[in-house]
């Protein structure tokens, strides 16, 4: 024979099995609060996103997801790809696990993979891209910037025009 306390156990047992486990909910702020404000109540600057946020949730235990109305990259010390939709945790002075912002170095893009203010303020911030983590000042962010949707102008920028003409010697060498 079973002992009570085990005849018991096994009596809740299927209701722990067919339990549903729920996520914390996921808000967006009711009381007007806008994605650039609470950036600021974490201590990191709001331009850390651009000017195209469509909405944004927050779930209480960080993690958020922010949403902006297109694909968007802007020109800070170095040019920076916002993913339509961007998702992380944040807490006070980081965010971390941060998914759809991506910094370009040399041509190639870099996945963002966590962002860290100095605390107390000292007027910079981190940027952990893999294992590299890059120092800037935090003066370009504290201002919210438009997004441009064409990197091609990027990319062009700075060359002589003379690059950019069509000469006759270019069809010649694509023909060859």
């Amino acid at each position: 024979m079973v002992p009570f306390p085990w005849k018991l156990l096994l009596l809740l047992l299927p209701a722990v099995a067919t339990a549903e486990v729920t996520p914390p909910p996921s808000y967006p702020p009711t009381n007007g609060t806008t994605v650039y404000e609470l950036l600021s109540k974490f201590g990191l600057p709001p331009g850390l996103l651009p000017s195209t946020v469509t909405s944004f949730s927050l779930s209480n235990n960080g993690d958020f997801e922010v949403n902006l109305a297109g694909e968007c990259y802007v020109d800070f010390e170095y040019l920076v790809y916002y993913e339509p939709k961007i998702t992380g945790s944040v807490s006070y002075g980081s965010i971390s696990g941060l998914k759809g912002i991506q910094v370009r170095r040399f041509l190639i893009w870099f996945d963002v993979d966590s962002i860290k203010v100095d605390l107390p303020p000292a007027g910079y911030i981190y940027f952990n891209v893999g294992w590299i983590t890059k120092k800037l000042r935090i003066q370009q962010f504290e201002s919210i910037h438009s997004c441009r949707s064409n990197v091609l102008a990027d990319i062009t920028e700075g060359l002589p025009l003379s690059f950019l003409k069509h000469s006759g010697d270019a069809e010649m060498l694509i023909t060859e």
